[in-house]
């Protein structure tokens, strides 16, 4: 390389949200290259078949923590994240909780693993799990009290996974990642439990060898833009699926297309 990228990029200034797309200076292909600056998080990529630039950084990040970025999450970092202390009104659900077993009857999910009930807010909880240690839950609500639908116990977990395929399936929700995953055994289900693909979900995405954004039908602009981040920021083969409905609703012709792309 006989230019410093990260010169070039800082030249750039750009503010936190800033986003730039001109020619690469490395390849100098026309309107080639992407920068964004997220959080004070610096992004680039060149598109161009053939070039490679590609990297992510922070102020006065070295060369070694930018690869380690790059990484999953290792064990030292997980080891810092605390054991979620299950309060007494999560129970395991018994034929006394009607609307709980009525609402995983529904969806088919009863038998998840490690399915609680919160008595206290009538939440059926999904918990969430790393390497043995429960480090989150995420609670749907089924009453009628007027409350957030979704909950989140301790906010430890940045995402909830079930399955171990080599493709991930990325989701919205934690029931449409649960029944994904029963209809397609042979990937991993991921719910980012939020709005947007954040640095972490790109770590996780980064470690399969395939990814399928499949959001809901209203929210395709986003299905897209998430394939796009993928492919920019990882070496993940991307796909974006237009969903006839959600993915719990079991449409026959959405998990026709999953599977196919699945194999």
């Amino acid at each position: 390389m006989t230019m410093n990228i990260r010169d070039y990029v800082e030249g750039l200034a750009l503010g936190d949200g800033d986003t730039h797309r001109g020619n690469c200076p490395a390849c100098k292909g026309r309107g080639t290259f992407t920068t964004k600056n997220e959080g004070g998080t610096m992004m680039y990529n060149c598109y161009k078949l053939g070039c490679t630039i590609r990297g992510v950084y922070e102020t006065d990040m070295t060369a070694a923590e930018i690869k380690n970025r790059m990484r999953p999450v290792s064990d030292k970092a997980t080891e810092e994240v605390e054991t979620m202390e299950v309060p007494a009104y999560l129970v395991k659900p018994t034929f006394e909780h009607r609307k709980c077993i009525d609402f995983t009857m529904r969806w088919g999910i009863r038998s998840h693993p490690g399915l609680m009930y919160d008595v206290k807010q009538e939440r059926v909880v999904f918990p969430i799990h790393y390497r043995g240690r429960l480090i989150d839950a995420v609670g749907r609500a089924v009453g009628k009290r007027k409350q957030p639908k979704w909950y989140r116990y301790t906010g430890n977990a940045d995402y909830f996974t079930v399955g171990t395929g080599s493709a991930v399936l990325i989701v919205e929700d934690v029931i449409s990642a649960i029944v994904a995953n029963h209809l397609i055994p042979n990937i991993t289900a991921l719910a980012i439990l939020g709005t947007s693909l954040s640095k972490k979900h790109m770590e996780k995405v980064g470690t399969y060898k395939k990814a399928i954004v499949a959001l809901d039908p209203d929210a395709m602009d986003k299905t897209i833009k998430f394939r796009r981040d993928i492919e920019l920021w990882t070496d993940v083969e991307a796909h974006a699926i237009k969903l006839y409905d959600d993915i719990k609703y079991k449409v026959h012709e959405d998990i026709k297309q999953l599977q196919e792309i699945c194999k």
